[in-house]
């Protein structure tokens, strides 16, 4: 995935826990608990993970950059290249040209935290934008349009809560998909690809109302710092910094509430 991988999860006893918590047949939310638990270096990491900070700081700015009269020319000074009328699908690509860009410009090593930001950022656009969250995008926006909105309060904190619910996600199952396969078949916790379904699909929920503590901070963020100061990488950085403290607090009470 990157240069620098995080390391396959050692034979201690939190991990030992996992691989109980899963073969007892526990729910998603107190397998994710167990996860994070065994694997909580890992988020303390992220929040120095200069790569990660990247990804935050242009997933703020490229929505801001809708805004502006010239959305391409403002793209390009960010250095996201895209055409002159750019589509969801262009800002995404481009958005991942310039983050790979970015990691040979600064020599910065592309972690295995970073990447898997990058792709929580791409999708998150294209869904926040072509999913057209009902609450927040009537189903005639154009793209632009779509993207315009994600730069008010509101839909940056759309954007943001399903950013953070889909890195959450990747996160665990970095962990998870070297176990979960150990469990499939015959007497194990997943009879059949449905149960294993069903287990992603519970994961899901869960990252994704475990993110949502995120959502009203960074509508509050997003509106304080464009008014103040533009959006600076600086700042991006602690607010994702708080963001995963934020998820993985609220990992440790959900999975102690919910398992």
């Amino acid at each position: 995935m990157g240069h620098s991988r995080l390391g396959t999860l050692p034979d201690t006893r939190p991990w030992r826990k996992v691989v109980g918590t899963i073969a007892d047949g526990a729910d998603a939310a107190a397998v994710a608990q167990a996860t994070s638990e065994a694997a909580a270096d890992g988020l303390v990491a992220a929040q120095k993970d200069p790569g990660f900070s990247q990804v935050v700081f242009l997933l703020a700015r490229v929505v801001l950059a809708a805004r502006d009269e010239d959305f391409s020319a403002s793209l390009g000074k960010l250095g996201v290249v895209v055409p002159g009328e750019p589509t969801v699908y262009d800002l995404t690509a481009g958005l991942s040209a310039a983050l790979r860009a970015w990691h040979r410009r600064t020599e910065t090593h592309r972690s295995d935290f970073a990447a898997m930001a990058a792709l929580a950022a791409t999708e998150s656009l294209t869904a926040c934008v072509r999913g057209r969250a009902a609450s927040l995008f009537p189903a005639e926006d154009d793209d632009r349009t779509a993207l315009r909105r994600l730069s008010t309060p509101g839909g940056f904190a759309t954007l943001a809560h399903e950013f953070f619910s889909r890195f959450t996600r990747r996160y665990l199952l970095y962990h998870l998909d070297r176990e979960l396969p150990l469990h499939a078949g015959g007497c194990g916790r997943f009879a059949d690809h449905r149960d294993r379904r069903q287990f992603d699909a519970d994961l899901d929920t869960h990252c994704r109302e475990t993110a949502t503590i995120t959502k009203t901070y960074a509508g509050e963020w997003y509106s304080k710092e464009k008014f103040e100061s533009g959006i600076s990488f600086a700042a991006a950085k602690r607010f994702g910094t708080k963001c995963l403290k934020k998820i993985g607090a609220e990992l440790a009470v959900r999975g102690g509430r919910d398992g």
